[in-house]
């Protein structure tokens, strides 16, 4: 009898096939080959699909598939990081950015909330000086990015729509899962060097600090690393991809609406807000990761 009902085949597939190009290094293709072409008992056919269960809406704080960038994830340690852009490899693969830094010792990536499984780590793709490592996913992914408060309820998000170059006085919005999107950061320098909190050195970094209006001298809080950073597209109605945070800089005062119930991990340790951030320039990402950015 075949001890796995349709809608979770495809995720089982996909977790052999991540699981073995990781230790072996080679891309390699899994599929779960069931008994009976027939529907499962109790599974009703609305909920069924070649990938899994009908999808459900999906939050920052809690994020569905297709998987989004800018969404909340608990890291293979427990801690919080965001999701980055969603990226194609030189094999046509899709996956998840995320930083390097936050990956530990490599293994799951799940949802902040509620836990839910998204991908592994994958050590092929995977490179210190971008501060970056692809998650092979169990499902699909998007080219889009969550907007607003790291709270937000409504599942807002927007088209990614293509790349731009970084140049000094432009500004920027960070999209860091655990405090959100902050905009009206002005970058003061480009392609700079800087050494992270991990000790890891990243030799092409761009640093902005964060304006007072609107963000209170905000640009990013402490998790928001791997998040992405762009800038507002056809009025604003999209975004253009700049890079992924990967260090911070400058303590500054949190203001009141980033607090221990608006922070995502604010109840486990005191909300951490900076002023500057440092990230590596999503141009710089693909040309070193011979990735192709997903665009929505």
């Amino acid at each position: 009898m075949d001890p796995l009902v349709r809608s979770k085949r495809w995720n089982r597939s996909t977790d052999v096939k991540a699981v073995t190009d990781r230790l072996t290094g080679i891309n390699t293709t899994a599929i779960y080959k069931p008994l009976s072409e027939g529907p499962a008992p109790g599974i009703a056919p609305s909920a069924q699909s070649a990938f899994g269960p009908a999808a459900r809406s999906g939050t920052r704080k809690r994020d569905a598939a297709p998987w989004t960038g800018g969404a909340a994830l608990k890291n293979p340690t427990g801690g919080i990081c965001s999701s980055g852009f969603a990226v194609k490899d030189r094999f046509g693969k899709l996956m998840l950015s995320a930083a390097k830094h936050c990956d530990g010792k490599e293994g799951y990536w799940r949802t902040w909330e509620g836990g839910d499984d998204v991908g592994v780590s994958d050590r092929l793709q995977s490179n210190s000086l971008v501060d970056t490592v692809g998650i092979a996913l169990h499902d699909n992914a998007r080219g889009a990015l969550y907007d607003g408060e790291a709270n937000r309820s409504d599942g807002y998000a927007k088209p990614v729509v293509g790349l731009g170059h970084n140049f000094v006085g432009d500004y920027v919005c960070t999209d860091g899962a655990n405090g959100g999107v902050h905009c009206n950061v002005v970058l003061d320098k480009v392609d700079i060097g800087v050494t992270g909190a991990d000790g890891g050195y990243r030799p092409i970094t761009d640093r902005g600090y964060a304006t007072d209006w609107p963000s209170h001298g905000v640009a990013a809080v402490n998790g928001d690393s791997g998040g992405p950073v762009f800038v507002g597209a056809n009025n604003w109605t999209a975004d253009e991809a700049r890079g992924t945070i990967t260090a911070l800089d400058k303590t500054v005062t949190c203001p009141s609406e980033l607090n221990e119930n608006t922070v995502l991990d604010g109840h486990q340790r005191k909300p951490w807000c900076l002023g500057g951030v440092y990230y590596v320039p999503i141009s710089q990402t693909l040309a070193v990761m011979k990735w192709t950015l997903v665009t929505g």
